[in-house]
């Protein structure tokens, strides 16, 4: 995949990151029943921060995943 094609997913997906941690805080604050929505946002955006995302960095986030995690 194309390096500017790989920026932009990466980018758009941590805006829409961002974006559904905005909606989280908006709803705890306000109590709004928009969880369907936050869901669906922050699992679109997860997937283009994958597309994003080269292998080798994808194998070193793993890694370092489970090694926190075995602690």
């Amino acid at each position: 995949m194309n390096n500017d094609i790989k920026g932009m997913c990466l980018f758009l997906g941590l805006i829409g990151i961002g974006y559904a941690l905005l909606l989280v805080l908006l709803t705890v604050f306000t109590g709004a029943k928009i969880i369907k929505s936050i869901v669906i946002i922050s699992v679109f955006s997860s997937g283009l921060i994958s597309l994003g995302l080269s292998a080798q960095v994808k194998k070193r986030l793993f890694n370092y995943t489970t090694a926190f995690l075995t602690k």
